[in-house]
């Protein structure tokens, strides 16, 4: 009866973890503070902006320097702009890469746990059935490496764990 709990149990934490890991990512994003980065990018991106509408609207001596000065400006307010954009492209980037590395860790790792929890227990079976109850046509495989007739083994109950909660978490999550 531990086997059938754990192994139920363990492949549950399989299904159910990657996902609620990758969600908490994205939410916990949210409650971040401090992006001096992007408000000191934001500040100089105002700044060349008022210097825009300073020259747009100063008097200069000749039409040649005003064109120099509002291009000047132009150039410092599109500079300013692309470096934002590229600083959330990057930052969308990094985000995630990280959103993508959990998943497939805490995937890969209770996977990995299962696998240990299967093979260390593959000769015991998880349940055993009364002889009244038949498993006639796949009886044989499904108690495959314990051997003990009407036997549920520990990697087909792994399995059919697997599968159930993977089908099931699909549906719901549609």
């Amino acid at each position: 009866m531990q086997l059938f709990i754990q192994i139920a149990l363990l492949c549950l934490i399989n299904t159910l973890l990657p996902d609620f890991i990758r969600n908490y990512l994205k939410v916990s994003r949210f409650w971040k503070k401090g992006k001096t980065d992007t408000q000191r990018m934001q500040t100089e991106l105002d700044a060349a902006r008022e210097e825009l509408d300073n020259v747009h609207s100063a008097q200069h001596a000749g039409e040649y320097a005003r064109k120099i000065k509002t291009m000047r400006a132009e150039r410092k307010v599109a500079d300013a702009e692309t470096k934002i954009k590229m600083s959330k492209q990057m930052e969308t980037l990094k985000q995630s890469t990280i959103d993508t590395v959990a998943y497939y860790v805490s995937k890969v790792l209770f996977s990995l746990i299962v696998v240990i929890v299967c093979a260390r227990n593959r000769n015991s079976p998880v349940m055993i059935f009364d002889h009244s109850f038949s498993l006639a046509p796949l009886g044989g495989l499904l108690s495959f490496p314990t051997g003990v007739y009407n036997a549920v083994s520990v990697p087909v109950w792994a399995f059919s764990c697997n599968f159930t909660f993977s089908l099931l978490y699909g549906l719901l999550k549609k």
